[in-house]
Formats: structure tokens, sequence, C-alpha cells
């Protein structure tokens, strides 16, 4: 452990760590709509006992890893133990293009390492790392869900310490390896999740799906296209932005409008019933074969997915990109609590939906178009390539 390192996980008795685990696993299958649906109950609850025994050998971090997994095990992306501000990160963003995983933002210290694939953390491979990570990722999903899933938490440095990645939370050596096949290992210090970064990107000349992310909806016009593209990434003050939208809609007449979602996770899903969907159904200009596009990717999660479903069933829409990181036909909805000591909170799903009438493992695209890094390097999108080129 390094002496930089300030740890936000609970630190508590043996003993108390054991009444919180016990207190989980009782309310999280009695709270959840089907808690056995992927794991058997004789699994999970030998899986509790496992971890009840080890309490007593464990650092703190690691019992609430090992928690972490019991929740994974129930399978579903809305069952999981909340961790968004206790572990510790190597500050990189990195993406699966293909079989490659690669950076595509990192702090200054380490831009040598932008756009080079991670070929090992520590002393393991990429791809051990990734196996190694299933036991913190729901498996009950699919397999877009776990790829993105993979590359949120393989670097978090908590999780990997737990799970034999490394020999303990602190720095670690990362290898990266460059287009030209050429190696480079770095030492890289972890960070806390709020500190302060000056990110540095990969590319210069980012695509629109990428810019603007800390906005929850926004548009513009591509005049050369007639297009109005709409990047809609969150819930928050969706009616706001709806109505903006739909006036700059009435008075500009464009012949084709695209809606971005592969970076939406999810929120009501009602709020974009009401004030996007059933306005577009009432927009005869736009509302037709060749002129309305929805795009999805892995990242097109819980409510996002569903108002994907919507789009599909209830307008003209023809959906773009990868299939979508969730099953339109799942586990929803969460229910929230806390552990009484640790104070953790936990979540799981109590409903079941059936968003589509064929049970398909995800939200499937008309038209199948996957990122790859020679466009993204290049700073193009295939998928708006694409849509432009069709002729309304």
């Amino acid at each position: 452990m390094t002496e930089s390192y300030q740890s936000r996980i609970p630190t508590l008795t043996k003993e108390l760590w054991r009444e919180d685990l016990r207190f989980f696993a009782r309310e999280l299958t009695g709270r959840h709509r089907s808690p056995y649906h992927l794991v058997s109950r004789q699994a999970f609850e030998q899986a509790v006992a496992e971890l009840d025994a080890r309490i007593p050998s464990l650092q703190d971090y690691e019992v609430v890893v090992g928690i972490q997994s019991l929740a994974a095990r129930i399978g579903d992306g809305h069952t999981f133990l909340g961790t968004g501000d206790l572990y510790h990160f190597f500050p990189f963003e990195v993406f699966w293009f293909g079989k490659a995983m690669r950076v595509v933002r990192t702090v200054p210290a380490y831009q040598r390492a932008l756009g080079a694939r991670i070929v090992k953390i520590g002393a393991y491979r990429i791809g051990d790392v990734q196996r190694r990570l299933q036991a913190i990722i729901p498996q009950g999903e699919n397999a877009w869900y776990v790829l993105h899933q993979s590359a949120h938490h393989i670097v978090h440095v908590e999780p990997l310490a737990a799970l034999g990645i490394l020999p303990g939370v602190g720095s670690a050596p990362f290898t990266f390896e460059n287009d030209a096949r050429e190696r480079l290992v770095l030492p890289v210090e972890p960070v806390l999740p709020d500190a302060h970064r000056d990110w540095v990107d990969a590319v210069a000349a980012k695509p629109l799906y990428v810019q603007r992310s800390e906005e929850a909806l926004w548009f513009t016009y591509l005049p050369d296209a007639e297009t109005v593209y709409v990047n809609f990434r969150r819930y928050h003050d969706l009616e706001k932005h709806a109505e903006k939208l739909f006036t700059f809609l009435e008075s500009h007449a464009p012949k084709c409008m695209v809606i971005d979602m592969r970076q939406n996770p999810g929120g009501n899903y009602t709020l974009a019933r009401s004030h996007l969907i059933y306005k577009i159904q009432f927009l005869p200009a736009l509302n037709r074969a060749g002129r309305l596009f929805v795009v999805i990717g892995r990242g097109t999660f819980s409510a996002a997915m569903t108002n994907a479903t919507d789009l599909r069933r209830q307008t003209e829409a023809v959906l773009v990109g990868e299939p979508t990181g969730a099953r339109p036909n799942g586990y929803q909805e969460l229910s929230a609590f806390a552990l009484p000591h640790s104070e953790l909170h936990a979540f799981c799903s109590i409903r079941h939906y059936r968003f589509q009438d064929r049970d398909t493992p995800a939200v499937l695209p008309d038209k199948r178009i996957d990122p790859n890094w020679a466009d993204y390097k290049a700073g193009r999108d295939p998928v708006m390539e694409w849509i432009l080129a069709q002729k309304p």
C-alpha cells in the first residue's frame, strides 16, 4: 500500500462485516423479483457462506469486493453494490475496439499511452484480467453489457487487488502496445474518483457523439445534410431540453433527424415517452422511413434501451449501431437498501419487463455498425456517415 493511499472503504470489525454480509444476503434475496433466475439458491448460499468464512483473513476492501461479487451473481445489471465513490482508479478511459482495449483519454503524465492497446496490467495479460473481472460483472444481461462494464471496472484499483490481479492497492505497471507494435511499460499511480483531472484525448477532432459529454441532451443542425443531430445522453431536465428541440424543429423544418442514445445509461423511461416519443409521432415530415434514425450501442442501458424499443415500435425510426447493453425482456427497477454498519448502498431489481415480443439478448439494430479504431483515430463516425449517406 502506497503512502499516498487514502482509503474510502469503511473500516469495521470482522464481526460487523459479517453482520453486514448476512443482512445484505437476506435483503437482496428477499427484495429481488426473482433472485435465482441465473444462480441457484444453493450456489448463492454457498458463496455467501464462503465469503463469511473468509472475512477474518480479509482486508476491508476485499470484503467490499466480495459483497460486490455476490450481487453480480444474481445476474442482472440493475442488481449491484454501489461503489461509485469508493474505489481509486488509474486515470485512463478505455474502450474495446474489437478485441483490443485502447486508451481513449488520460492525463498528461501518461499521454504516451493515448491510442495504445493495454496488453498487461501488472503481470497479467489483458485477457486474463478481463476473465477475473467477470466475478464482479453480472452475466445475465448480454455480451455487450459485459464488454462495456469491463472497460469501466478494469481501471479500478481495489477490485484489481481483491481479485488477485495486483498484489495490493497502489501503483501498478501497465504495458501498452502502439500501432507499430512497440511496447511501453509505465508505472501508474491511482487517484481518487473526484480528484481534479486535466484530461487529454486520443484524437483532436472528436466525433459528435463524444463531444459535450457533460450535457444531458443537446442538438445541432448539419446544414449540408439538412439534418438535426440530437445527442440524448441523460434524462436530467428532459422536458426543458425537449421543448427547445421541438421549437427548433418547427422553425427549421429539417429533412432528417438523428437521436443518438449510444451513451445513455438510463433514467425514467416515461419522461422520454411523454416529452420526446409522443411528440415525434406527430411530426409527419420526420416520422417516416429514411428520415428518422436512432443510434444505439453497448452503453444504451435501462430506460434508454426501453425508449429505443418505444421508438422502433411507435415510430418509423431506423435503429443503427451496436446491440444495446441491456436485454429488452428482463429485470429492471431499483430497490435500494443500506447495510447497517458500513452504510454501503445496495440495489436490486424488483420487476420483470417485456419490452419486445421477440426475446433477443439485446435490442438489435436494423443496421449494425460496430466501432473500429481506424475510424475513431481519424475522428470519423461510421454510424453517422452511413446515416447521412441515406437519401430520404
